[in-house]
């Protein structure tokens, strides 16, 4: 008969396998529509997938960390049977993936650490970034938050004239202070240039044949002389 804590395990199995299969549709879809429709996917669209998968992914790891799912890591996963020979249960559980469990799968499907390959290079990482200096990182990230905040003034500035643009409706074709200048010029003369009484005595008194441009003299009469014949 199954104890209260193997009972426990089974439901939160249960649990932690339908969201495990829903974070596989997601990534399933998202796939195939890279694959076969990669023209037609946007930006946008390719987040708002993303989006879906990380909060799969969190919904997961709170499943997890809940009390009502006993610690995995107190558990230990043993093969109850190692062999050559196809298993048709299998290879439908892990949808054609797995054929078998022998002994050269074993090792992959029940590690608890990475490979020793993987694991190097994550402690090689992990140790150069130790090491850095914490002086240029502090003034790197403080470079960046200026910058970051410097980006984000100019967004929120050209956001407020977008908006007040917005709300004052087009901006004006013309100028008020020039229709009024020019309203005031035709009304009382204002602007307009005055000429002299000197110069207009001097243009009337010159005569309106030397005032007038002479014109080109048109060709002479042509004469003809027309000869009768003989008979």
């Amino acid at each position: 008969m199954a104890t209260r804590e193997e009972k426990q395990l089974e439901m939160a199995t249960e649990v932690m396998l339908q969201r495990v299969n829903e974070m596989k549709m997601s990534l399933t879809s998202l796939l195939l529509k890279l694959d076969h429709d990669h023209q037609n996917v946007t930006f946008p669209d390719f987040l708002d997938a993303f989006s879906v998968i990380s909060g799969q992914m969190n919904t997961l790891m709170r499943l997890l960390r809940s009390d009502k799912v006993p610690i995995l890591k107190a558990l230990t996963v043993l093969p109850l049977s190692l062999s050559q020979d196809p298993d048709q249960a299998l290879v439908s559980t892990t949808e054609g993936r797995l054929p078998c469990f022998n002994h050269e799968v074993v090792p992959d499907y029940l590690r608890t650490k990475p490979v020793p390959e993987a694991e190097s290079k994550h402690s090689a990482v992990e140790l150069r970034a130790n090491v850095v200096n914490q002086d240029a990182v502090l003034k790197q990230m403080n470079a960046m938050n200026k910058m970051a905040s410097h980006v984000l003034d100019l967004i929120n500035t050209a956001r407020d004239d977008w908006e007040a643009a917005e709300r004052g409706g087009p901006p004006p074709t013309y100028s008020q202070a020039d229709t009024q200048d020019l309203a005031v010029a035709l009304s009382t003369g204002r602007a307009f240039k005055v000429i002299p009484p000197q110069v207009m005595a001097r243009q009337a008194a010159v005569p309106n044949s030397a005032a007038a441009p002479a014109l080109p003299k048109g060709p002479g009469p042509i004469k003809t002389n027309i000869k009768t014949k003989k008979r």
